[in-house]
């Protein structure tokens, strides 16, 4: 069953990041999807450093699936030249999200 983590915002401290990633690193390793919505796209931005990066490049480098919202991506001035290599941006992320939770799903986790 997949882990379904929904991040509508960013960390808002190494603290916070810590929390959020470390969930996402017990969970990696099992089928595992990350929706990135409203300020949660700001983690899909290419070249980013710190704790942010750090935590999303390791979900991909372990096989999870990334998603963004190409209206928030858009919306918050990012380009999709812009965005982390294997994230993939989607116009429906919401129904990708609802299909994804409610059919594939084992956990679902909002951020």
């Amino acid at each position: 069953m997949r882990t379904c983590i929904l991040l509508m915002r960013t960390s808002s401290s190494e603290e916070d990041s810590g929390r959020l990633f470390g969930l996402i690193r017990r969970a990696v390793g099992s089928d595992i999807a990350i929706y990135l919505l409203g300020d949660g796209v700001l983690l899909a931005r290419k070249g980013q450093k710190g704790y942010h990066a750090d935590g999303i490049n390791e979900a991909l480098n372990k096989g999870a699936k990334v998603f963004a919202c190409s209206r928030d991506l858009r919306a918050r001035g990012i380009l999709s030249g812009e965005i982390e290599a294997g994230i993939e941006a989607t116009d429906d992320l919401e129904g990708v999200f609802i299909e994804d939770s409610m059919e594939k799903a084992g956990r679902v986790f909002s951020w």
